[in-house]
This record gives structure tokens, sequence and C-alpha cells, in this order.
């Protein structure tokens, strides 16, 4: 029989050999990886259902959402001033599909206990969406109907005064609340909840004389006739609630700042961040999440990564100073 030429012969043997090299390579190669993302996102909530983080975030993640192409499932994790939300973040994997509110409480608690995270090292910060505006609230059938009322009744019944301070002390609304008593040389007594879902009903029961509320949490009440405002902690007067007057009026000029927004565990990839950053600022711009924030008398607040970062890195030394000065700094 006769041999073909081996010529053939080693155009044969050269294919095979590179038909196995190829499929040897593609073997060897990782897997294509898929775009982001490609399965839904939790958005870790350190606050319990019907708190104010959970009513924006809950907004903002319907239109996040719809620009992702993936839903944002909410995760509620309340309790211990946030840090178990922050854990959590912090433990996660960095590839996008698990994120958290962050608010004051992250770069504050370190100042106040010993926690297992470091605000600036163990998280990449995503966006900035709000700003938290707070207010001092009565039931509608308090003898309280304004604020010279509770200075009068705490001159008259010192240390017998306590009010409501969600989410829990050394928190915003009581270290608001704090700085105020001691401007006034007196001594109330802070009661700590989880969250406005809890802090209202005690205020509406009577179990507290006011609460320091976020305003998304309380303008409901306060429209249907049920609350009755008395200050609000806000550079100028709300044009829903004219009547009512600022802190800074009062003669308390301090006022805590308290952005709200997204970060991720540390180390996310820039392009993730980039992804997630632009569907959430989608989704400040849609009519949902602006208008949750109106009715609440909230306000939007933008800050992109890199000022969002710097923003953190500076409030951490403020709030630690702050802190120390009010004695409520932990012990070295």
């Amino acid at each position: 029989m006769r041999q073909p030429p081996s010529s053939i012969v080693w155009s044969r043997r050269r294919v095979l050999s590179v038909a196995t090299g190829l499929i040897a390579a593609n073997l060897a190669a990782p897997a294509r990886a898929r775009a982001f993302p490609d399965r839904p996102i939790r958005l870790i909530v350190g606050n319990p259902p019907g708190g104010i983080n959970d009513q924006i975030m809950r907004a903002a993640a319907v239109d996040a959402g719809k620009k992702l192409g993936e839903s944002l499932i909410i995760v509620n994790k309340p309790g211990a001033g946030g840090v178990i939300s922050f854990l959590s973040l912090k433990g996660s994997p960095p590839d996008g599909y698990t994120i958290g509110v962050t608010t004051p409480p992250l770069w504050r608690q370190p100042v106040i206990e010993d926690v297992d995270y470091d605000p600036i090292k163990d998280f990449t910060y995503i966006i900035n969406i709000a700003e938290t505006v707070f207010g001092i609230v009565v039931p509608q059938d308090s003898p309280f109907k304004t604020w010279a009322d509770v200075l009068a009744y705490s001159k008259a019944n010192p240390g017998k005064l306590s009010y409501g301070a969600p989410p829990g002390q050394n928190q915003t609304s009581h270290i608001m609340v704090e700085g105020m008593a001691r401007k006034e040389k007196m001594q109330w007594v802070p009661i700590g909840y989880k969250g406005s879902a809890e802090s209202i009903p005690a205020m509406m029961g009577g179990y507290v004389a006011f609460s320091m509320e976020p305003m998304v949490s309380i303008s409901s009440l306060v429209r249907s006739g049920k609350a009755r405002l008395l200050a609000v902690a806000t550079p100028t007067r709300l044009k829903s609630w004219p009547e009512v007057p600022t802190l800074k009026e009062l003669g308390y000029p301090s006022i805590i700042d308290s952005p709200t927004g997204l970060a991720g565990p540390a180390n996310m990839p820039p392009d993730i961040v980039k992804t997630l950053h632009d569907a959430f600022k989608y989704a400040m711009e849609q009519p949902s999440l602006i208008s949750v924030l109106s009715q609440s008398d909230q306000s939007p607040r933008y800050m992109g990564s890199e000022e969002y970062t710097k923003y953190v890195v500076r409030a951490a030394k403020e709030q630690r100073d702050l802190l120390v000065s009010y004695g409520m700094a932990k012990k070295k």
C-alpha cells in the first residue's frame, strides 16, 4: 500500500499537536469573568425595618436595581450602635455583592468602645446619598408646647426628665441633646433605643418626655396632628414647618453632621465601585427617592467615592475630639 508523503503526515501531526495544545490551554485558563452584577446584591441596614435608613434604602434600592439589572435585598441587622452591621459588612467578600449603609456610628463607635474594625482601613466608601435631619418631638397631648416649657420643667424637677435617643446612647441624637443639656447646666436622662421604630412608640406612650428623632420617622405623625415639633436641628427653618424654631435660634449653635451613605468591604475593585456608585447616583435622581426625602423633610446630599472617603477621614477626627470633650470616649 502506498504511503502518503511525509509532508502530509507531519502536517497531520502538527494539526493534532496544535489542537491538543489549544484544548489544554482552554482548560488551564480561568473562566471569563461575568459582567457585574449577575445575581442579587445584599444591602445591610443597621436599623430595624421602618427606621430612617431602612426607608431611604428601600426607595433607593428599587431604582438602583433597575440600573444594575439585578435586585437588591435589604438585610436588617440592628443593634450595638450599628456595630453588628458594620462587622457583617467588613467580613463579606469584596466582590460587590454585599454592601451596607454607612452613618456616623461607623467612625464614632471605635472612639466609644473596642470594636474589631478600622473605619478607614476596613471599608470601601461608594457614595453618600442623604443628610439626616433631626427634630425634637413630643406627643400632641404633651404639656410641653414649646422648648421653653421643657426647660422650665427641668429647672423645677432636676434629674427627672428623660428623652428618647435612637439609635442608642453615644449616637447622634444623644450627642446633640447632651450638648444642649451641658449648655443649660442640666442633667437629662437619655434612653437609648435601637431605632425610631422603638423610640417613637415609647415617646407617644409617655415613657419619655420627648425624643430627638430623624424627621423621616416623625413627619407623618406631626402632619396627622398626633405629635408636635418643638425644634429642628437645621441651619434654617424647614419650609414644611416655618413656625418651628431651629436649635440655633434657641441658642444651641452646634449641629451634628449626619450623612447617610453606602460602603463595601475593603479592597473592592474600582470598576465594581463605579458601577454601584453610578446606580445609586441614578437612584438619587429618580422621583421615588426624591419623594421619600421631601415628604420626610430629609435632604439629599451627594458625595462621590473619593469625596466621601476624604469626608470620613476628616469626620472621624472631629468626632473623636467631640466625644473626648464630652467624656464619652473609652478609657485608654
